[in-house]
């Protein structure tokens, strides 16, 4: 069964408890039982969103490259190629650097950079309206939100440290659970049988993922009510989140993020135009800052919201808003759609590997 207000979003087939259930680290920090979080557990939750946020960008980029054919004549080729671009590269340099009067001012340069990324922040964040981009980008973080929320909900127990076994509240939740476990079980059983054809045993799985999935359906679908109400209120925070906790901080955004990337210290080119291989010391920066202040404010906004509707929202749902990888989620969909904008704008470079992965979806 799909939720109304999302009508693309589907449950993750075949999940059940052999399955690490999302947010399942040690570290995760989780909200009291009065559904509000200390200063530092939300700093720790934005970490621990950041390091999973890592960990996906490295594991695309990985299932990327394993993707590209290659040979060891094209290799050497290719090495063949670089080298000659390299030695040329160096050359111009040369003839560049004599032609100068003398090196930049790195401080005008940074200067220069935190101007530049503020104005286009600035564009891209404007104070009391929602730009265009997060008003698309939206609906695929709803997406993404509902597919956490259905795999989270197929686990028998909470997220966070405690890893408490959740209560049965329905009949089809405790059936999915029981035959959940003992599938493996019972697809062993039936290959033991001998069949008079070859049909037979094929079927007998059939009916009985059937029934998994019957009884999987029927309790999420008991669910869809409150995953709408989530997302309600996940697309309101983060239109006050967009539209006015982050506008204001547009410009100490940049200065954080120019400063701690060391970007004036790079190689320039086009002017200040950040080179490629400032690009991964930019990323890290830009998403810790920005997650920082997403967890912060986010984090808290929704779990006000929830705790206040009394006797809606289940202890495991309050448990699940804490989840690091909403917020990862978050922050994949929101800067990959800025980093697009800043290299359109002719701000940075983004590496060709990096362009690429991004439309590489893991299996």
């Amino acid at each position: 069964m799909k939720p109304a207000h999302l009508p693309h979003a589907q449950p993750p087939a075949g999940t059940h408890e052999s399955a690490p259930p999302p947010g399942d680290r040690q570290s995760a920090p989780f909200p009291g039982e009065n559904g509000t979080m200390s200063t530092r557990a939300k700093l720790s939750l934005a970490e621990v969103a950041l390091a999973l946020h890592e960990e996906q960008v490295q594991a695309r980029i990985v299932h990327y490259k394993a993707e590209l054919e290659t040979s060891p004549e094209l290799d050497a080729i290719t090495a063949q190629v670089v080298a000659e671009l390299q030695s040329l590269q160096a050359a111009v340099a040369k003839v560049t650097a004599q032609s100068q009067s003398g090196a930049p001012d790195r401080g005008q340069v940074e200067i220069e950079l935190i101007t530049n990324l503020k104005i286009i922040l600035t564009r891209l964040f404007p104070q009391g309206r929602l730009a265009s981009f997060i008003e698309r980008k939206l609906g695929e973080i709803s997406k993404r939100f509902a597919r956490l929320f259905f795999a989270s909900e197929l686990h028998e127990k909470m997220a966070g440290g405690k890893k408490e076994p959740k209560q049965m509240r329905s009949a089809d939740q405790a059936l999915y659970h029981v035959f959940a476990r003992a599938e493996p079980d019972l697809t062993k059983a039936l290959e033991g049988f001998e069949y008079v054809g070859p049909e037979i045993l094929p079927r007998a799985k059939e009916v009985l993922q059937a029934l998994v999935k019957d009884y999987r359906n029927k309790f999420l679908g008991w669910t869809t009510p409150e995953l709408n109400a989530l997302v309600k209120i996940l697309n309101e925070v983060l239109h006050a989140f967009f539209t006015k906790e982050l506008p204001p901080a547009v410009g100490e955004l940049a200065w954080e993020v120019v400063r701690e990337a060391r970007l004036a210290e790079g190689k320039m080119q086009g002017g200040y135009k950040v080179a490629v291989d400032a690009f991964p010391a930019f990323r890290q920066a830009f998403e810790r800052r920005f997650l920082n202040r997403l967890v912060t404010f986010a984090a808290d906004a929704m779990l006000l919201q929830v705790s206040a509707r009394e006797g809606k929202f289940r202890k495991e749902t309050i448990r699940f808003v804490a989840e690091p990888q909403i917020f990862s989620d978050v922050c994949d969909v929101i800067c990959d759609a800025v980093y697009d904008s800043l290299y359109n704008d002719g701000f940075l470079d983004l590496p060709q590997d990096w362009r690429a992965c991004l439309s590489t979806s893991l299996p």
